[in-house]
């Protein structure tokens, strides 16, 4: 078997309780939904709980990875050893973490749609509205969800990797410190940056118009292809870092 498949699979068994355990807690969320819903007499209810569960998939990686990293680093010496580059080793990781994210962000969003179009039934409280809105509106959310849960689980592997590095020089309270300050250091640094003209000229390019009706429900009309293409470099990048870290100053 090919090495990195094996790790793969190996990634897959350690993570799938956790997974497991999600799936279960979502299900508990939504009895809780279906409960208070009929208690208020208010089938709304419901769908809130079902759109709050949805948009809090965006978190689902940062979970995820929270716990896969902590759990590995107490046998540190042991999965540095594995015959892999660390890229691959992080790769592995985030793979199934998300494999695991649009399995359980597939379930809620079928519920969500059930409940928005049975229970509710939003094409009586807006005529305008069509199922190619629904449908369209919902694989966007999705896309987008998927997106970012990923970009969150690169960037806090990014920080585990700093967080290694400076533990192992300075101590653990310093590691702590520095991953604390790094955590909304960078995200204000990032935003600033996004707002100059350079980053304009640079990366907000290729504007695409969304065919959508003109509903309440969609948030957005286009987006830029030169912005998601920003942030696919900059995910490569927060990856490679973290790897060459792990590699070069944290493997020895």
């Amino acid at each position: 078997m090919n090495p990195w498949w094996g790790q793969l699979a190996k990634e897959y068994r350690l993570g799938r309780g956790g997974a497991i355990g999600a799936l279960i807690a979502l299900f508990l969320y939504l009895g809780i939904g279906v409960y208070a819903s009929w208690r208020m007499g208010n089938p709304e209810t419901f769908l809130a709980f079902c759109a709050f569960a949805l948009m809090m998939h965006v978190l689902y990686m940062a979970g995820y990875m929270c716990v896969s990293l902590i759990r590995e680093q107490r046998t540190l010496h042991l999965w540095l050893q594995t015959p892999l580059p660390a890229y691959k080793l992080l790769l592995a990781k985030l793979l199934n973490g998300w494999g695991a994210l649009a399995f359980s962000l597939f379930i809620i969003s079928a519920i969500t749609l059930l409940s928005g179009t049975m229970v509710v039934n939003l094409f009586e409280l807006d005529p305008e509205l069509t199922w190619r809105d629904v449908i369209s509106t919902g694989i966007l959310i999705d896309i987008h969800i998927l997106l970012i849960a990923l970009y969150i689980g690169i960037g806090l592997t990014f920080l585990w990797a700093i967080y290694l590095v400076v533990s192992k020089s300075l101590g653990k309270v310093s590691g702590n410190v520095i991953g604390i300050c790094l955590f909304f250091f960078l995200p204000w640094l990032m935003s600033k940056w996004e707002g100059t003209g350079l980053f304009h000229a640079l990366f907000i390019w290729g504007k695409v118009d969304l065919n959508f009706s003109d509903v309440a429900y969609v948030a957005f009309r286009h987006v830029y292809i030169g912005y998601y293409f920003y942030h696919f470099l900059l995910a490569l990048l927060l990856l490679f870092i973290a790897s060459w870290l792990i590699e070069r100053k944290v493997e020895v």
